[in-house]
């Protein structure tokens, strides 16, 4: 009789291991990106990626002083995805500069990331 019981217990005890696997675990599967996303050594794409929706964003502070400008956050590609950086005050490198955002820029063979930059 004891077989029999000790193999009911052992069968009962993997049963519950499989449930726990099934219902308690957390399983992250990161998917191979697809081939537009994936760069060329140059960095160029051949499909735009699309953009997450940007969370809201407010501007919760003052200008910490003259010259300074609000820069609002924006995604930017970091190879092959895409990295939220959030908004922030920024000193202009000069009264006349203008904060141009990260953008998409066509290119022989695709798109090129343009990092945000002063003009």
């Amino acid at each position: 009789m004891k077989p029999v019981i000790k193999s009911a217990g052992l069968a009962i005890v993997s049963v519950i291991g499989l449930l726990t696997l099934a219902c308690g675990s957390k399983v992250i599967v990161t998917p191979a990106p697809a081939s537009f996303v994936t760069p060329t050594p140059s960095g160029i794409v051949t499909t735009v990626p699309a953009t997450p929706a940007p969370p809201q964003e407010t501007i919760t502070s003052v200008s910490p002083g003259p010259g300074y400008v609000w820069v609002a956050g924006q995604y930017n590609w970091v190879g092959d995805h895409y990295v939220w950086s959030p908004g922030t005050w920024v000193m202009t490198p000069s009264p006349s500069s203008t904060w141009v955002p990260g953008h998409w820029e066509s290119t022989t063979g695709g798109y090129n990331w343009v990092a945000g930059h002063w003009q």
